[in-house]
């Protein structure tokens, strides 16, 4: 296994390929936080195609994605059994608050809200992107309430940085295989960069199916 294909598996598959973890710089995650990034994973772990977004929550491109173009991705590929979907995180130190946002999507995760929390922060994106950070913690733990986490376990994630490892290590895993920007994805190991409609997505993995044995 390559160390490019390693990453497209993601840390556990790094690991298992006997790449170094220890004193590089990679994160190594405890096996508490293994298990909430996989949470970020949808649809069959054998699917022909596999498609990595790495994207931004304060990225306002990335929000397009989320809510215009992965719903149509999700009906016709996803759900069909056709692509595996994994979300990665890659908030860009122009917005102050994409990595504390992150950090949010994984403490929902903890609680097995990953994805309704991920949904919601895109959403509302305007309403807590200009906050400042007290009030950008605050206004997360409200969220998880009206999603009906326990606030108390959410805010101490939170305020811990515990799930903190999970991003650093998406955005190492981005770096290695040049990601720059978002939202940007990986279709089988290919990358593309920027927002695109439904149907150059239909085109792209509608290509790589015909490629498939």
């Amino acid at each position: 296994m390559t160390n490019v294909s390693a990453l497209l598996g993601g840390w556990a598959a790094w690991q298992q390929a006997g790449y170094p973890v220890a004193g590089t710089g990679v994160p190594t995650p405890s096996p508490q936080a293994v298990a909430i990034e996989e949470m970020t994973v949808l649809g069959d772990p054998d699917a022909p195609v596999a498609i990595e977004e790495y994207s931004d929550f304060q990225c306002p491109y990335c929000r397009q994605h989320v809510l215009q173009t992965l719903p149509q991705i999700k009906k016709a590929y996803i759900e069909t059994g056709l692509v595996r979907y994994v979300v990665k995180d890659f908030p860009l130190p122009s917005h102050p608050n994409a990595t504390i946002a992150a950090e949010a999507a994984r403490c929902a995760g903890a609680q097995g809200g990953y994805w309704p929390m991920h949904d919601l922060l895109f959403e509302l994106q305007t309403q807590w992107s200009p906050l400042g950070p007290d009030l950008v913690v605050d206004t997360f733990v409200e969220y998880a309430g009206d999603l009906e986490l326990d606030p108390i376990a959410y805010r101490q994630c939170l305020e811990s940085g515990e799930l903190g490892e999970l991003v650093r290590l998406d955005v190492w895993e981005g770096e290695q295989t040049g990601v720059q920007g978002t939202p940007s994805f990986r279709i089988n190991g290919e990358l593309i960069r920027g927002a695109y409609t439904f149907e150059t997505f239909q085109e792209l993995i509608e290509a790589e199916l015909k490629n498939t044995p």
